[in-house]
């Protein structure tokens, strides 16, 4: 079922809600480009096991509302303002852009989070990572149909786009009245006025780190293109009770390419604490 959210500064949040309503709730966030939709799979089979299971498109992604401002305090702001719609503490979980989003909740509105979950995601990203993932999503004149976005996906990543992909991306695309495919996120996340990137938006996230009472997962992908050592040790050092477990073989958008492997990281989580 889609419902709508009011985010910080009344804009809309659109989001798709799985399983009983009386479930411990559980909020995903998608990676920068992603929308609600990338999590159905991971959603579908929380929600089977009695989840009350959120889905969102951050501002600025999918259906949800453009806006001028796409800083970690704000997009904070956004997750608290859906939780007190919800009326309970969340899990929250984000891969990627979402995983910062959820950290920077989690620390500004620590009484809003009962768990935390990042999905190969941490302050201190691989630059070199970062630029190769961004790139992936860069098409100025847009593309002439899905399988050709998910050819040139797959092509950054050495490979070959698997049967039927194309038709899975279209929900991540919008059309254009030329008939151009294009990704359907806000490219204006790239300003750098926003501060998300890194340097002081790793700084910033690292002070937000330090608020984090609740146990937090890192779910690290064994062959990320984004996450490193020194990454891991760096959250580890401002976010002592963070567990690692590495999710074997899986590369950094792991949400879009493999949910059941996300979705096992995740139970396992959940079942150890209780949450």
């Amino acid at each position: 079922m889609t419902a709508w959210f009011e985010g910080a500064g009344g804009i809309r949040l659109s989001a798709d809600l799985f399983g009983p309503n009386d479930g411990n709730p559980l909020i995903l966030v998608g990676g920068m480009g992603q929308t609600r939709h990338s999590w159905q799979r991971v959603a579908t089979r929380l929600a089977e096991h009695g989840r009350r299971t959120i889905t969102v498109d951050v501002r600025g992604h999918g259906e949800s509302d453009r806006a001028s401002d796409y800083s970690y305090p704000r997009q904070a702001e956004d997750i608290a303002a859906i939780v007190r719609d919800i009326g309970r503490p969340v899990i929250l979980c984000g891969n990627s852009l979402g995983g910062k989003i959820c950290l920077a909740a989690a620390g500004s509105f620590p009484e809003v989070v009962a768990g935390l979950v990042l999905i190969d995601s941490v302050p201190r990203s691989s630059p070199a990572g970062i630029a190769q993932i961004v790139q992936t999503t860069v098409a100025t004149d847009g593309f002439a149909s899905p399988d050709e976005a998910a050819a040139h996906l797959a092509a950054s990543r050495g490979g070959v786009p698997t049967p039927c992909v194309g038709e899975k991306l279209r929900r991540n695309m919008r059309q254009s009245e030329d008939g151009r495919w294009h990704w359907h996120w806000d490219a204006s996340y790239r300003d750098p006025i926003h501060n998300i990137g890194l340097g002081a938006g790793s700084e910033l996230l690292e002070r937000y780190a330090g608020n984090v009472k609740c146990p937090v997962l890192l779910a690290w992908c064994e062959l990320s293109e984004v996450v490193t050592q020194d990454g891991v040790d760096a959250l580890h050092a401002v976010l002592p009770q963070i567990e690692v477990e590495v999710i074997a073989g899986a590369r950094h958008m792991i949400v879009g390419d493999e949910n059941d492997l996300v979705a096992e990281a995740l139970e396992g989580f959940l079942e150890r604490h209780r949450i």
